[in-house]
């Protein structure tokens, strides 16, 4: 297959491929039971094989809202990252400009060590609970997770679990896996990491979580691997301060725009050219001053 263009995305390929494959599997069953052991250990060949993603801005354009979810190189490096801190039990931080999916990414690898890891726990918290979850709501953490396990292949759901029903195992801020037992569960605010235990929790836009301390310390009880995710939030906050101390270190991922492949500088000039310059400081360009009261940007 030639370089995939994201810019001006065809998909024919690949939806071509994954249904040869699906045929494949159809026919031979032992190179299905081979694909999950791979997929089990490498998450993010899985998303890139058979997960799907929506875009409502698409529509403007003439495309599909719906399109196969095909991974950024440093989209691939980010899942290869949290797997790596999870493995290594290592408590960890993003810094992220807006808009690169984030937290798409994060849901989607939750979903798919879901599927794959017997008693698996995935938690995700974020400052307010109709972030983490509302039903019908596209932004939510949960409607990300759902609509990653709804739309991998149906007609015959080779990857899900015997016996999964949307509606009974992926209620209101809990998917639970009726055959391995693995759960993902959803928190919000001054109760993020309060309830239970996790295999990786993580904490979306962390930056803007009101009491951040707090939540630090109910996380420290719960979960052996914490990923603080978020755009700049200022200075003043503990996750500044992560931030500082986890420089040039493992544990520090950061997904700049210039990363990418669907933005350059005429995108960039764009942005300066039609918002607010303290937004395209903190959200784009990732600059922690940005949003300092009295700051001149």
């Amino acid at each position: 297959m030639t370089a995939f263009n994201y810019k001006d995305p065809d998909y024919t390929a690949v939806i071509r491929w994954r249904a040869e494959t699906l045929e494949k599997f159809a026919k031979d069953p032992k190179l299905l039971t081979a694909a999950k052991v791979h997929y089990k250990h490498h998450p993010w060949d899985f998303i890139t094989d058979w997960g799907m993603t929506f875009d409502p801005r698409n529509i403007e354009i003439g495309r599909q809202p719906a399109v196969p979810f095909v991974l950024w190189p440093r989209q691939v490096e980010y899942l290869q990252w949290v797997h790596a801190r999870w493995l290594a039990q290592d408590r960890a931080l993003v810094e992220k400009s807006r808009d690169c999916g984030v937290t798409c990414l994060s849901a989607a690898y939750a979903a798919t060590m879901f599927l794959f890891w017997d008693g698996y726990t995935a938690g995700f918290g974020s400052r307010k609970e109709e972030l983490v979850d509302k039903i019908g709501d596209t932004k939510t953490i949960f409607h990300k997770i759902r609509y990653f396990l709804e739309t991998l292949p149906q007609h015959k759901p080779i990857f899900m679990p015997d016996g999964w029903d949307s509606k009974k195992h992926c209620a209101y801020m809990r998917c639970i896996n009726p055959v391995n037992g693995a759960t993902i569960t959803g928190e919000a605010g001054d109760n993020i990491g309060r309830g239970g235990r996790t295999s990786i929790f993580f904490v979306d836009e962390a930056a803007f979580v009101e009491h951040q301390q707090a939540v630090d310390s109910a996380l420290s009880q719960n979960t052996n691997c914490q990923i603080d995710v978020s755009t700049p939030n200022g200075s003043g906050n503990l996750f500044y301060q992560k931030r500082q101390r986890l420089n040039n270190t493992e544990q520090l991922f950061v997904f700049d725009y210039r990363q990418d492949p669907r933005k350059d500088e005429a995108w960039y000039q764009r942005q300066v050219a039609t918002l607010d310059a303290v937004i395209v400081a903190q959200e784009i360009d990732r600059d922690y001053e940005a949003s300092q009261e009295d700051s001149f940007i």
